[in-house]
């Protein structure tokens, strides 16, 4: 270091200056832009700026402090500038310019789930009191009869102890309107939801969760008397716990990292239904260095709901619509969807246990790298074949109470479900993917609606 420092100066250059050689100390720091957001909560964020000592420490103490203000929620872009100050050469002075969220806001969009389109309406109002709360509105319409409504009100609790990312609490206001035609029933949901939103390390998310609902289910198909039994109102009372680990590049067509989520839920605080379930779902991606562009992903389903028994006077009930279902093009292929299990005249029933497993070999279009030109388009586009596998059981398959733990995996391994096959996938608007496969079913059961041949689906939540 030394010996190029001299030649440096040899040749007329200036030699290096280490930054962190250099002393400095902030003396003040202005905040410019400030209209409605409350002036304790910037301050709060910009204390680590006076407890520098060098000069490194504050450029990387200003970009932090940058972010921190950019995560509030109040702001659409913040600015730094440091400049020295008139007290003496290690004197600066720091300025965040920010400019501060519209105060109202509407957007339409049209969104894709599992097998349907919609069109979404949304109206926003950020920073409402000045410290990140934000006020929004949403309405969505499908293309199978299913409308939703929400109205929500979140605030990030920036008193707690965090790093990057403030926990935040909303409570929600909604309503749920959809037709299921694939076990003929239709239900409406209206209801409260408060949740707790937090990270406990990176990537890794976690939401808690009450909601208290009530729902009127409605038979489509007055022959099938298996729905028509459970049709009617009640009331649901539930805790909730997601967990989430998404260490994947890329959510669509991932090329490494893992994805872990645990869904668990006790229904029976109140109410008149009651059930603990609990579903996992779990994804893993390997790249083969020896051939670009292919990936190996395997991905695994499965989930167990357990009754409520009734106690006394209270009785605690279960419907279809918390049952799990399983088939189709979005989990196990070559199978209608719901094509998979107990069915009642021609309406999938359900069940209360299942597994699903598949194995994916995608690949890029093998002539994207022969047209430049048309790369960027082409890149949407991956190639896979896979095998997919599962079991459905209903509620006389699986008893964790009576069986053992043995019985209930050998019930759950044996006369599962055996399809593969080949197709094109598509990236749709970087969340959501269309899927044109043809599929053969290898094994089937009684009971089952298998579907070989081409097979389209499009959705965001893939096996």
């Amino acid at each position: 270091m030394s010996q190029e420092a001299g030649n440096g100066a040899e040749n007329g250059q200036e030699p290096p200056v280490k930054l962190n050689d250099i002393p400095a100390k902030v003396v003040r720091v202005h905040v410019d832009g400030i209209v409605r957001t409350k002036e304790s909560l910037i301050m709060k964020n910009l204390s680590p700026m006076f407890n520098v000592s060098q000069f490194e420490d504050l450029v990387i103490h200003a970009q932090d402090v940058r972010t921190r203000l950019q995560g509030l929620g109040c702001f659409s872009n913040v600015d730094v500038q440091i400049d020295t100050a008139a007290e003496d050469r290690t004197s600066y002075e720091v300025t965040f310019k920010v400019n501060e969220l519209k105060r109202l806001s509407g957007a339409v969009n049209t969104m894709m789930g599992n097998q349907e389109g919609s069109v979404s309406l949304g109206l926003k109002s950020p920073n409402v009191f000045g410290r990140g709360e934000k006020f929004q509105m949403d309405y969505s319409y499908g293309t199978k009869k299913t409308n939703q409504f929400n109205i929500s009100l979140s605030k990030p609790l920036h008193d707690m102890k965090t790093q990057k990312v403030a926990p935040t609490v909303s409570l929600n206001a909604f309503q749920q309107i959809g037709e299921l035609p694939w076990s003929a029933y239709k239900e409406m949901n209206r209801g409260l939801l408060l949740d707790l939103a937090f990270l406990s390390a990176p990537q890794v998310s976690h939401n808690l969760q009450y909601e208290a609902s009530w729902r009127n289910l409605s038979c489509l198909n007055s022959s099938a008397f298996a729905v028509r039994e459970q049709s009617g109102h009640s009331l649901k009372s539930a805790l909730k716990h997601i967990l989430c680990v998404d260490r994947r590049d890329n959510n669509v067509f991932p090329t490494e990292g893992s994805f872990f989520k645990l869904y668990q839920e006790f229904a029976g605080l109140g109410g008149d239904v009651g059930f603990f379930k609990n579903e996992l779902e779990t994804q893993i991606n390997i790249p083969l260095p020896s051939l670009p562009s292919v990936v190996i992903q395997g991905s695994f389903h499965c989930g167990h709901i357990r009754r409520i028994a009734s106690t006394g006077d209270t009785v605690k009930t279960m419907t279809i619509a918390d049952r799990f279902f399983v088939g189709g093009p979005l989990n196990v292929r070559g199978f209608e969807m719901r094509g998979m299990g107990p069915s009642s005249e021609n309406c999938a029933l359900g069940g209360l246990t299942y597994w699903a497993a598949g194995l994916h070999l995608y690949s890029a279009l093998p002539f994207a790298s022969a047209s430049p030109a048309a790369a960027g388009f082409l890149d949407l586009f991956r190639m896979h074949t896979f095998l997919n596998a599962g079991n459905l059981m209903s509620d006389y398959q699986f008893d964790v109470s009576s069986k053992s733990l043995q019985a209930n995996i050998d019930e759950a391994v044996q006369d599962f479900r055996l399809t593969y096959g080949l197709g094109l996938a598509f990236k749709l608007g970087g969340i959501a993917r269309i899927e044109l496969n043809y599929c053969v079913p290898l094994r089937t059961q009684k009971g089952d609606k298998p579907a070989p041949g081409l097979q389209f689906g499009v959705g965001v939540d893939f096996l």
